[in-house]
């Protein structure tokens, strides 16, 4: 199992939208979720293994220029 980035980028704009319109309930929810995901992926180690990652990609594509 991966790390949750991308449903936390979801759950941080839907609780965006959420607070905009007022809806704290919504804003609450999202918040949990990425709060909960967060400390999952940092005990086990998918935060650092997804930014390794990224860092490699980011310096691959800066060595071919």
């Amino acid at each position: 199992m991966g790390c949750h980035c991308k449903e936390r980028t979801q759950a941080i704009v839907r609780g965006a939208s959420a607070l905009a319109r007022g809806d704290l309930r919504t804003v609450a929810t999202s918040a949990g979720y990425v709060a909960r995901t967060a400390v999952q992926d940092a005990r086990t180690g998918a935060l650092r293994t997804a930014a390794a990652s990224q860092l490699a990609r980011l310096k691959g594509s800066l060595g071919r220029r």
